[in-house]
């Protein structure tokens, strides 16, 4: 198989912007992933995400993947590492949805 037919992953963005969220940056942390967006990334703007204290929230799909506390600054380091290189950003993973393992 050509690597032209191998079908690229496409990845959902979703950055709260509720009212918790805006107060902690999350404009400045949207702003900055719409910089990234292409035909395989794509940034949206969500409505509460019920992760109030932990904001700004992103969640990026697939994979179910929930980052909190996010500046403008992560943002190229997620899309770096998580959206080009397939590794999560494990200090910014949201211990709520990703527990770590106290055995690694």
């Amino acid at each position: 198989m050509s690597s032209a037919t191998v079908r690229q992953k496409r990845w959902l963005v979703q950055v709260c912007r509720h009212r918790s969220c805006d107060r902690g940056g999350s404009a400045a942390v949207l702003a900055a992933f719409r910089e990234h967006q292409s035909s395989t990334i794509l940034i949206v703007e969500s409505d509460c995400m019920g992760q109030c204290s932990a904001g700004p929230t992103v969640k990026v799909m697939p994979g179910n993947t929930w980052y909190c506390r996010v500046t403008a600054e992560d943002v190229p380091r997620i899309v770096a590492q998580h959206l080009r290189g397939g590794e999560l950003v494990r200090d910014r993973l949201h211990p709520r949805f990703h527990p770590s393992d106290p055995f690694t």
